[in-house]
């Protein structure tokens, strides 16, 4: 099986990191791109035992920087696998609180750095015939939300648009493009918010979720790992939902 080298955006996250972990496993060469300097640093020394690492210390959301510094990936480094694990909010606020710097802010930080990654990488992928592009959404996304706002909800749904778009461009360059939506994970970020919840709410959130409970990391990042491997290759365009039962 080929080595690829894979581009992971937001690298240092819940999630991103044990993709990494399990991208590592299979002997893929990882660029971590993450503004956390300490623990992009500390994840890429944890997996350089294991396979090469190249370390990014940047912000998506600071185009030109990162248009600069995803650019400078050449050679056995020039990514064929692109994750784009950013975004996310965890504030649960009214539509009637909500203002139009809201849906700007949601935008800017969960579709524009889609956009951003998506368009400096594919003109590699295409040139190679080969690319694998594995987009974040949520399960506010496809339905609604009981973690967040309109806002987010609204920005979720433009990455699944998105993705399908560029999937059905892509395809003839054999470059997929898929989105997994996640539901509510218990990530270290989104424990955090919920533990400082009310018992009642909290009984209340998982009395609508069928499997009783939030997913754990593992179980977020599996689905994202085979959407970054070669045996994925017909699916593209796909939503893997990754929920509880939430949607279903």
């Amino acid at each position: 099986m080929t080595q690829h080298t894979a581009l992971i955006i937001g690298a240092a996250g819940g999630i991103c990191s044990e993709l990494s972990r399990r991208l590592a496993d299979k002997s893929e060469r990882l660029v971590l791109f993450d503004r956390d300097d300490a623990a992009v640093k500390k994840l890429a020394t944890e997996l350089s035992d294991i396979t090469e690492v190249e370390v990014i210390v940047g912000d998506i959301l600071d185009v030109e920087s990162a248009e600069h510094q995803i650019k400078s990936l050449e050679g056995d480094w020039t990514p064929s696998i692109l994750v784009n694990g950013t975004g996310g909010d965890t504030r649960v606020i009214p539509v009637t609180e909500l203002d139009e710097d809201f849906i700007r802010q949601s935008v800017a930080e969960n579709l524009v750095p889609v956009l951003t990654a998506t368009r400096l990488c594919v003109p590699a992928m295409k040139e190679a015939g080969y690319g694998r592009i594995v987009n974040f959404s949520s399960a506010g996304g496809r339905t609604y939300s009981h973690f967040n706002n309109a806002a987010y909800v609204a920005a979720k749904a433009a990455v699944i648009g998105f993705t399908k778009q560029a999937a059905y461009e892509l395809a003839p360059w054999g470059v997929t493009v898929n989105v997994v939506a996640h539901g509510p994970i218990a990530t270290d970020r989104v424990a955090g918010a919920w533990e400082r919840r009310p018992a009642d709410q909290k009984a209340a959130v998982l009395s609508k979720i069928p499997m009783g409970r939030m997913g754990t990391v593992s179980e977020a990042a599996g689905s994202v790992a085979h959407f970054c491997s070669e045996e994925s290759g017909y699916s593209t365009g796909t939503v893997t939902d990754v929920n509880g039962g939430i949607w279903i």
